[in-house]
């Protein structure tokens, strides 16, 4: 008969390449088809039942049997296995040093097989630091057992290997001296041992003689050497049992406790899902002793029966710097949030290899990893559509989240009661979670998703359902008005998103966009789209076409007119699109607006490069009557001090200011995405080349172009009138500024009428300085002024961030304080020196 630790290990390799989560006995056929299928031999339903213990073992397994099984699972020579540890040859004659040599064999073992079994390189595994703080303390302290508790997908076993490793087996480790038994609960709960006690089973494996009382033994050795015996159980959710040899096994671990007693000798830790320990804890739940020998670690959290934390900041970065080669700093937030429950890292992972080039910053990869994470925990499982259906109706039972995300457990069974096993594994699998609420000082079971991320999918797909698969205006406002002031809202929204660019429906990302969104949400969900456009563009040849046709990158630009310099999502969107620009024209759209952000920033090497990647569409940009390249080339050449002769677009833009046309739509109509950045970068222009007064004359000159725009509340018109009111104050202040002041100040203060960007808002709080200033209100002018430079180093707006220091120090110069001028004509002098701009080019005091 082959060692029984290895057909454990047969079982276990077998189990996993059939995905069978819970065996019965109906799979041992299915195990013996898989098989014949693959190899093109027999292995019997019989033999198979009497591997797994259904069936009566009346002789030992052929060799054909072992080597067929071992070949269909992939496995090495039984000989070789853990070649090192298992070699009993070499164990020392000394009878304590044999049961060491023992326990280390069995150790090996479970170690390599939690190496084998990682969803990645181990190599990429980390120890967990609170792990090992809670087991020296427990290591000296007189609990009797402890537990490594938490929801699938943890890493709690990768944990417990670290923690062997680390403190009982590396040449440094603290607790070397101790004997440390690692072994998975099914090497010791199984039918071959089935009538002996716990303590019998361990002294059976590490060779013991049974007459020899296990506590008294370690006890002896412990008071004459000091070594203790650390038993550790992991892998209690493989047990192929029923429910009444559950109890037995829970029954026999309260035993050994029990027997333990007050002896410090012998420690025992367990591993354990949540929904194992609720059970286990409901044994000892109302004995005092038992839960007064329980050390149950610094982190149980008692409403997740779990003890195990998220990974933290630090080990996330220490994981992925073995990961990616990305810069830590420069992911998400979002992204190292979800990173912190370890189930998320092998998706992640699996990422990066398809595409090691794909670095995201929004929720993409979060929607993927979930996306990946249900295909195969539901609907590639066995019992699938029984899974299925009892997530969908979890929805249900909500109103479609409407009524909380936890149900009853007696109202989600009692419709559902044939599909037992289904459910078992959605809680096996970290799909679902029982959990006890009190009512009126009865106990309830109430059943809810682990994940809230699993909760919005399948919220999703019933409305999606609801809908008869149609998203619509309807279906969008019904998401928007229903889920108002619920984060669920703008997850169901990017879930929609996803699904439309994968379905290539891009005519309904209108109304998503249409929605009386935010700015930030807005922004946020373009650049969703962006980065899921470029994801798919990797998986699908004919997405450029698919855009095209569809008019995608038009009804995005629609949504690009409010030009937000300030939110970091409206540029990065801006960025991603280019990658798929569906031709010179579109891409030269998206490089005009962020040439706007190169030249505010004053960045050279930005600019300059951003010179670079227009070359190409130089062509394109003769057909605008305000070349953007030659516009950006201008700016780059004034910032450098280099002299240039006359120029068409400057002789233009005089022109328009005195009555010239240079835009093909004249008058009634409002200016077009193109238009619109054509005006920016006159603006742009007007504060390398011109003045304060002159940005009056340009923007009397697009009035008078578009008289509609002072008679709409559209993003421009608000936004011409403050440039407005901010060169008058800064030219000629005078009772019609104060009046555009009044003005603005009762636009932005009605959120329904006005949906001002931070820019917006930032260069209106610059407006409110100049005019404190006018007023002689000097300290509240400074107020303002502070908190717009703060805003402006933060988002490296340099030209704006001049313009307030000028702004600051003519301030100061009023108030006779020279010290204050000095300070800030310094801070200026610095930034323009860390630009490496020229002092004599920025006269003028206008914004763009």
């Amino acid at each position: 008969m082959p060692n029984p630790l290895f057909l454990q290990e047969l079982k276990r390799l077998i189990l996993i390449k059939t995905n069978i989560k819970v065996i019965s006995p109906s799979d041992c056929r299915i195990i013996s088809s898989s098989v014949q299928k693959e190899l093109k031999k027999n292995i019997s339903e019989t033999t198979i039942k009497r591997l797994f213990g259904f069936a009566e073992i009346k002789h030992e397994f052929s060799k054909f049997t072992i080597n067929t099984l071992m070949e269909y699972v992939g496995m090495a020579d039984e000989q070789n296995i853990g070649k090192k540890a298992l070699d009993l040859e070499q164990v020392p004659e000394d009878a304590f040093e044999q049961l060491r040599a023992r326990a280390q064999r069995i150790t090996y073992f479970t170690l390599q097989n939690i190496r084998n079994r990682c969803s990645v390189p181990y190599e990429m595994t980390i120890a967990r630091k609170f792990a090992k703080h809670d087991l020296m303390f427990f290591h000296s302290s007189k609990y009797s057992f402890t537990s490594f508790i938490s929801q699938p997908g943890y890493g709690k076993s990768i944990l417990l290997s670290h923690l062997v490793q680390q403190m009982f087996i590396d040449e440094d480790a603290p607790f070397k001296k101790d004997i440390v038994l690692f072994l998975n609960a099914d090497y010791l709960f199984n039918k071959e041992l089935e009538e002996l006690s716990l303590e019998e089973r361990i002294k059976t494996r590490i060779g013991l003689p049974q007459h020899t009382d296990l506590i008294a033994y370690f006890n002896d050795q412990w008071l004459k050497h000091g070594h203790k015996f650390i038993i550790i159980l992991d892998g209690f959710s493989e047990l192929v049992i029923n429910k009444t040899t559950k109890q037995k096994v829970f029954e026999s671990i309260i035993s050994l406790v029990t027997n333990i007693d007050q002896h410090e000798s012998i420690k025992l830790i367990l591993g354990m899902r949540s929904t194992t320990w609720n059970r286990f804890y409901d044994k000892m739940r109302y004995s005092y002793f038992l839960k007064s020998k329980w050390f149950p670690g610094n982190y149980f959290n008692l409403n997740d029966s779990s003890n195990v934390p998220p990974l933290t900041e630090i080990e996330v970065e220490q994981i992925f710097q073995k990961m990616s080669p990305l810069d830590f700093t420069k992911i998400s937030d979002s992204l190292k949030a979800q990173l912190k429950f370890p189930f998320q890292i092998q998706w992640y992972y699996q990422l990066k290899e398809e595409y090691p080039a794909f670095d995201s910053y929004t929720n993409i990869i979060h929607y993927e990893i979930i996306s990946r994470f249900i295909q195969e925990k539901i609907y590639n499982s066995t019992y699938a559509t029984e899974k299925v259906l009892f997530c969908k109706k979890i929805i249900h039972l909500t109103n479609y989240g409407r009524r909380g995300y936890s149900v009853t457990k007696t109202d989600l069974i009692k419709e559902l009661p044939v599909f037992k096993n289904a459910y078992m594994e959605l809680l096996t699998d970290g799909i679902l979670m029982e959990e006890k609420h009190v009512k009126s000082g009865f106990p309830s079971e109430f059943v809810r998703f682990i994940q809230p991320h699993v909760f919005e999918y399948f919220l999703f797909t019933e409305l999606y359902e609801l809908f008869n698969q149609q998203m619509d205006e309807r279906f969008f406002e019904l998401v928007h008005q229903e889920y108002v002031g619920n984060h669920v809202r703008f997850q169901l929204l990017q879930w929609s998103v996803r699904l439309l660019v994968r379905l290539n429906k891009f005519r309904e990302i209108d109304a998503v966009l249409n929605l009386k969104l935010n700015n930030y949400e807005k922004n946020y969900l373009i650049y969703f789209i962006a980065e899921n456009l470029n994801y798919r563009n990797k998986k699908d040849p004919n997405l450029l076409q698919q855009i095209k046709e569809q008019q995608l990158h038009k009804l995005l630009m629609k949504q690009f007119i409010h030009f937000d310099f300030i939110d970091s999502y409206y540029k990065d969107a801006v960025k991603c699109l280019i990658d798929v620009a569906d031709s010179e024209e579109t891409a030269l759209y998206y490089h005009a607006i962020l040439a706007i952000f190169d030249c505010l920033s004053l960045n050279q090497a930005k600019i300059l490069k951003r010179l670079e990647k227009m070359e190409g569409l130089k062509c394109e940009a003769k057909n605008w009557d305000i070349n953007p390249y030659e516009t950006i080339k201008l700016i780059y050449l004034r910032i450098k001090d280099v002299a240039i002769a006359e120029n068409q677009n400057l002789q233009k833009i005089e022109d328009f200011k005195y009555g010239g046309k240079i835009n093909g739509i004249r008058n009634k109509e409002l200016p077009d995405m193109r238009q619109v950045i054509s005006y920016l970068l006159i603006f742009l222009l007007n504060l390398f080349y011109g003045s304060p007064l002159e940005a009056t004359k340009i923007i009397s000159a697009i009035l008078r172009e578009h008289p509609k725009l002072m008679k709409t509340r559209k993003f421009f018109s608000i936004y011409l009138l403050n440039l407005m009111a901010q060169a008058c104050a800064r030219t000629n202040p005078s009772k019609k500024t104060d009046q555009m002041e009044k003005i603005l100040t009762q636009l932005y203060a009605d959120e329904s009428r006005v949906n001002p960007t931070l820019y917006a808002q930032s260069v209106f709080l610059s407006l409110k300085a100049e005019q404190s200033k006018n007023r002689k209100d000097y300290a509240t002018a400074l107020q303002y002024a502070h908190e717009c430079i703060k805003i402006y180093k933060r988002n490296d707006l340099a030209i704006n961030e001049l313009f307030t220091y000028n702004l600051i120090i003519s301030i100061y110069k009023e108030l006779k304080d020279d010290e204050k001028v000095e300070e800030y004509s310094y801070h200026k002098l610095n930034l323009l020196d860390s630009k490496q701009v020229n002092v004599p080019v920025f006269k003028s005091t206008s914004f763009i």
